[in-house]
């Protein structure tokens, strides 16, 4: 429903280009609140289980948007007009050799969440920790921390080349806001630990 919203009243000239903006705003958002809920509960004194299936259903929630981003913005509205704005077009702030480094980073790092996305989907199921066992799954599922930070910096990176200043102060403030989200959780669970 935010999706169908977002890419209906996205101020964007082509629907392709609402979806990919959307999509990636919501990837960001629900893979922050997969990544929160284990750590919130340990603040509020609860150890959480193993696997939290709420963290997971949103967790699939967030891979399946970065991959409609990632299909939006590299199969459908990447072409050579695209690029050229993003990187042929140099502003004061920035210079194309900058602008050509930023969107080589973004790609690529584009290209790595892709393949972890649906790295995390096809361990997203209860007979693939079975499979798996736990430790080895454990390890596989905590690519989605990677996924997250490598997601901040690709967004970043777009906000720049487009010279966004709002969702480029959003996008650190959020990421300031899970680190220390995450900080107090890892401190509250050693805490649940000693008890």
């Amino acid at each position: 429903m935010v999706l169908a919203v977002g890419a209906w009243r996205a101020p964007y000239p082509e629907v392709w280009e609402r979806i990919s903006v959307v999509s990636a705003w919501l990837c960001l958002g629900l893979l922050a609140w997969a990544l929160l809920i284990g750590p919130l509960q340990c603040i509020q004194g609860v150890k959480p289980p193993f696997n939290i299936y709420l963290r997971r259903d949103v967790g699939i929630w967030a891979a399946l948007h970065g991959l409609l981003h990632f299909y939006a913005g590299n199969v459908v509205a990447m072409n050579s007009v695209y690029v050229a704005a993003f990187v042929q077009t140099p502003t004061p702030e920035l210079g194309i050799a900058i602008r050509d480094l930023l969107f080589s980073y973004g790609a690529t790092v584009g290209m790595v969440i892709a393949i972890l996305f649906l790295l995390l989907l096809a361990i997203s199921s209860d007979r693939a920790l079975r499979w798996l066992g736990p430790k080895k799954w454990k390890w596989l599922q905590r690519s989605a921390h990677v996924s997250l930070w490598l997601t901040v910096t690709h967004g970043i990176a777009y906000q720049l080349l487009e010279m966004r200043i709002w969702p480029l102060v959003a996008t650190v403030l959020v990421s300031v806001w899970i680190i220390v989200v995450q900080v107090r959780g890892r401190r509250a669970k050693a805490l649940l630990k000693d008890c």
